[in-house]
């Protein structure tokens, strides 16, 4: 027996079901458009536009391809959160390119369970060539580890952060680097200490010294150092999947004031297998050729004199 309340709710449910209201939109009768919301949130605006553009740019081809038979990049991105370094953008890259793992400051921890499934699968399943290991300059996790944490007690958002980034922290006070040592003496005894400047050398190193430790923490880690005796050992993923391809793990820094890339050298592959140059690498990724310029030579040593001047140590780089 049906009471009259429940006949009611049965048709308003139907009625809703037949007349969905649109996320964010007012149900107008003359079925024009409500611009209320759009003027109230113009940054939401700002991104459907670049929806639009972004939707009329590319090659409806390609996305269908890739709806259709799925995803097959070359690349792991493993890169910062922050806003003005998104892969897609700092690489112009086409959907399909990179797959990636974003986290404050591109660390790269073996205890991490999200960071080493991402490697899992792009390595054992989509078969990913390289992975990129890609601070950037002005990096706010590194500023932060340098500067004086915050005072107890913390709310849950600091805690949560001042977690995630005592490794660079630790890193900032152990390690041996020149720029570094000078930046931790200039900074000793100051009761409070804040964020280094953009430029500061001392800044710049630590961010290179986390890009590497992450390098090192990959390719250290039974994800890779499996995947490279497989590899060494002539093993296929799966029968249908093809044979095993070679895994470099590359470290750059991007410049975010200048646009450029900073090949800081470090890369590592499978024992026994010539490591491409990350440079070369991305250049046959994406097939066309690019200008390189040579790596600074270092200064050389001064002769021996009353008072030798010191030469500064010079850091190969290679910027594109």
């Amino acid at each position: 027996m049906y009471t009259p309340t429940l006949i009611l709710v049965g048709l308003l449910s139907n009625v809703a079901l037949a007349n969905p209201i649109r996320l964010g939109q007012v149900s107008r009768r003359d079925n024009t458009p409500d611009v209320s919301a759009a003027a109230s949130a113009p940054e939401i605006t700002a991104l459907l536009q670049g929806n639009q553009r972004f939707r009329t740019k590319t090659d409806p081809n390609l996305l269908s391809n890739l709806a259709k038979n799925g995803q097959k990049p070359d690349f792991l991105f493993i890169g910062c959160s922050d806003s003005r370094v998104s892969e897609g953008t700092i690489f112009d890259a086409q959907p399909g390119t990179l797959f990636g793992e974003r986290n404050i400051a591109n660390q790269f921890s073996s205890g991490d369970p999200n960071a080493n499934s991402i490697l899992s699968y792009a390595v054992t399943e989509l078969g990913v060539k390289h992975v990129l290991v890609v601070g950037h300059t002005g990096c706010g996790g590194v500023a932060a580890s340098i500067a004086s944490p915050p005072t107890p007690p913390l709310d849950a958002a600091g805690q949560s952060i001042q977690t995630w980034i005592n490794p660079i922290r630790e890193l900032y006070h152990t390690s041996n680097r020149t720029e570094i040592v000078a930046l931790r003496n200039a900074n000793a005894g100051h009761s409070h200490v804040d964020a280094p400047g953009i430029d500061d050398p001392g800044f710049r190193a630590l961010i290179e010294e986390n890009v590497k430790k992450s390098v090192n923490s990959i390719a250290s880690g039974t994800i890779i150092t499996d995947h490279w005796k497989a590899y060494t050992s002539g093993h296929h993923r799966r029968a249908e999947a093809g044979p095993l391809v070679p895994v470099f793990i590359h470290g750059w820094v991007y410049d975010i004031a200048k646009g450029t890339i900073k090949d800081l050298k470090v890369s590592q592959g499978p024992p026994g297998v010539p490591v491409p140059s990350a440079l070369e690498a991305v250049a046959a990724a994406i097939g066309v050729e690019v200008d390189v310029l040579e790596p600074e030579a270092a200064e050389p040593a001064p002769e021996p004199a009353p008072e030798p001047e010191v030469a500064e140590p010079a850091f190969e780089e290679t910027y594109y």
